[in-house]
């Protein structure tokens, strides 16, 4: 009988950060955007870039992958919130 974790439940749209505006230094870029050293959402909480979102093999994010505190931001980039704030799903 196959495991399923809390994460598996959740739909990936409730994992992405709603309204994303960059702030901070460019690191580099991605799929030719650019990755902001840091974030901020529509409620005014800060983020700060933690790396690549891993995916499976058939393209979707691997959201069992992200930290509690992780969120994600399209061309697939993981956003730590700086406050260590929880995702609510």
């Amino acid at each position: 009988m196959p495991r399923f974790s809390p994460a598996a439940s959740y739909r990936v749209e409730y994992l992405m950060l709603v309204d994303p505006r960059p702030t901070g230094p460019v690191l580099g870029y991605y799929n030719d955007r650019p990755i902001a050293a840091a974030l901020v959402d529509c409620f005014g909480r800060r983020y700060v870039f933690a790396g690549v979102a891993p995916r499976h093999r058939n393209g979707r994010y691997d959201i069992d992958a992200l930290a509690a505190c992780e969120w994600l931001v399209e061309p697939g980039l993981v956003y730590r919130a700086e406050d260590g704030h929880k995702k609510v799903a």
